[in-house]
């Protein structure tokens, strides 16, 4: 592996300043040597102060690192940050992390993903590294240190400048593309498709989207690029079961423990999507109807 290409990590600071110093005390076991700061300005007067101790706290990590700060004086929303974040670090970078303030990035990660980029560098089969594994059992036996997936996750990803330009937050294409085949290929169940087609829907061509995450699910989708997914999981999301999130509420519902991942790395033999594994992540995070309905009927049960 080339030890003189430095992989930059985009991290996302907001309003949580206890969410981002354990992310960064986390980073500090493994020291990246570059940093941008995404930092959105307060909606009120009352997120000053946090704004300004989540700055302070990302401008002075615990390990020696460049630090380039990008600053909102006012509040442009998650969307409009995450592409300007993102903007200048593809500007001046060919590969990239991405980090919001309230994940936990496994040590090993960065050298997992610092190999696989260098690696898939030209390869457009390929658009994005996941640091989760939200389904780690069913891949215990395996031998290969991570798989193929038409899955993605955002707590904590890694991809390429390349995949980045195609990136767009309007989804022109969903307009014009054959949304059955793209809905075939993406997901496994009718409810599953359902919802990413209400989704892909609401987000095609909005002025004012409320997440950037499905455009860039669909971008992966409809340029055919595969995710890679380690074989354990090295992400975990703290933001759950608070009322200062943007878009977790609740109980975390694939929560894994941290896991490093073994070194060197065993590369699978070839480029080939796990079905199995998507349709056991399907099943977790979207289950069939009989089954989501059997899960409703049971809360119910309980409460009364």
């Amino acid at each position: 592996m080339n030890n003189d290409i430095k992989i930059p990590i985009l991290i996302m600071a907001f309003i949580r300043p206890d969410l981002l110093k354990q992310c960064l005390t986390q980073l500090s076991k493994f020291k990246p040597p570059i940093i941008y700061v995404m930092g959105d300005g307060p909606r009120n007067e009352n997120e000053i102060a946090l704004c300004n101790e989540s700055r302070n706290l990302a401008l002075n990590p615990e390990w020696d690192c460049e630090v380039i700060p990008i600053f909102n004086d006012k509040n442009e929303g998650i969307v409009k940050s995450f592409i300007k974040g993102m903007n200048l670090m593809f500007s001046e970078h060919e590969y990239g992390i991405y980090l919001e303030d309230d994940i936990l990035l496994s040590e090993s990660f960065y050298s997992f993903a610092k190999e696989l980029l260098i690696k898939y560098r030209i390869n457009d089969k390929i658009g994005h590294i996941n640091a989760t594994n939200a389904a780690p059992r069913y891949l215990a036996g395996t031998e290969s240190s991570y798989h193929f997936s038409n899955y993605i996750t955002e707590w904590g990803f890694a991809t390429w400048r390349r995949m980045w330009k195609t990136y767009d937050v309007r989804m022109s294409e969903w307009k014009n593309c054959n949304k059955r085949k793209i809905l075939n290929e993406a997901c496994c169940n009718w409810r599953a498709k359902r919802g990413l087609k209400k989704m892909f829907d609401q987000h095609c061509e909005n002025d004012d989207p409320w997440a950037w995450g499905y455009q860039w699910y669909f971008n992966c989708i409809e340029k055919g690029a595969l995710s890679i997914t380690p074989k354990v999981n090295m992400s975990l999301n703290l933001g759950f079961e608070r009322n200062d999130s943007t878009n977790t509420f609740g109980e975390n519902p694939i929560a894994s423990q941290l896991e490093q991942c073994s070194l060197p790395l065993i590369h699978p033999q070839e480029i080939k999507r796990n079905w199995d594994f998507d349709k056991a992540i399907e099943k977790i995070v979207c289950p069939p109807d009989i089954h989501y309905l059997k899960s409703r009927l049971y809360n119910k049960f309980i409460k009364i």
